[in-house]
């Protein structure tokens, strides 16, 4: 009787270490540092554990992330501008690759390394600085100019009509004014070009 409490006891143990290396396993998965596929000036999401929990991390904030394993799902968020955007990252058949869901999107993520990632963060820094839209902007296809400019850290939208306040969107690296009719969001293109709504071509005329 007293043997068989002990077996009883060792296979329950051994099956609970068995589910938790599985999980651990699988989590452990995700973990490494990922660009978006197609993105050459793709933000770096690191995803790392600490102790027990893992952790979603964009630049300088990081989220706890809840690990699914009947669905082999991260929940998590991620900084984006000023809001905290809830994620689902799904695990693809290729260990190197996922899917991050958010309300409105599906996008591809690849692994990369750390020196990569290095690397990649200071090529973003580089290209995506958002004072490189300061100065007078001319539309190419048509009569218009527009100024940018910027005060302290707030950078302010400029025509003949009005004066509007910017905002900067870090994990895109989108400058956007809402007009109160709409927003147009402004993204860098070339050395002296933007493009706004992501086909508008507008060039430098003057710093």
């Amino acid at each position: 009787m007293k043997r068989t409490i002990i077996l009883k006891i060792f296979f329950v143990q051994l099956i609970l270490c068995l589910f938790i290396s599985c999980v651990k396993a699988n989590d452990r998965k995700f973990l490494g540092y990922w660009i978006m596929v197609g993105d050459k000036y793709s933000e770096v999401i690191e995803i790392k554990e600490i102790g027990s929990i893992v952790y979603v991390k964009n630049r300088d904030t990081e989220f706890p992330a809840e690990w699914d394993k009947a669905k082999a799902t991260l929940s998590s968020e991620l900084r984006i501008g000023s809001d905290n955007i809830p994620i689902l990252i799904q695990l693809s058949e290729d260990p190197n690759k996922i899917i991050l869901h958010t309300d409105q999107y599906e996008l591809n993520w690849v692994k990369i390394t750390k020196s990569e990632a290095e690397k990649q963060v200071k090529k973003v820094d580089q290209y995506c600085n958002p004072d490189f839209f300061i100065g007078r902007w001319q539309r190419v296809d048509m009569e218009g100019t527009h100024e940018i400019k910027k005060k302290g850290d707030t950078y302010y939208y400029i025509t003949d009509q009005y004066t509007k306040k910017m905002t900067y969107n870090a994990f895109n690296h989108i400058l956007s004014c809402d007009l109160g009719v709409g927003v147009i969001p402004f993204q860098r293109s070339g050395n002296n070009e933007i493009k706004a709504f992501g086909m508008n071509i507008y060039r430098r005329i003057s710093p």
